[in-house]
């Protein structure tokens, strides 16, 4: 195995949990709860890549907060 990033949990502004983590110094990965999951053949969490926000960014979400319309 080759371990790529550590994830830490976060919570939205719904309160729900997620992991995020850098994947490298521009990238920052997501990984969400399937909170639409109607079925068992479906998914129960859904990974997303997103540029990462740098600490002087105007939005200062830092890794927090992010729902998938932010990406």
């Amino acid at each position: 195995m080759t371990k790529l990033t550590g994830l830490w949990k976060n919570k939205d502004k719904e309160g729900n949990t997620f992991l995020s983590g850098n994947l490298n110094a521009i990238t920052t990965v997501m990984v969400m709860p399937n909170t639409f999951k109607k079925d068992q053949k479906e998914p129960d969490y859904f990974m997303y890549i997103k540029p990462h926000e740098a600490k002087g960014d105007k939005k200062g979400n830092q890794g927090q907060g992010h729902k998938t319309e932010d990406l």
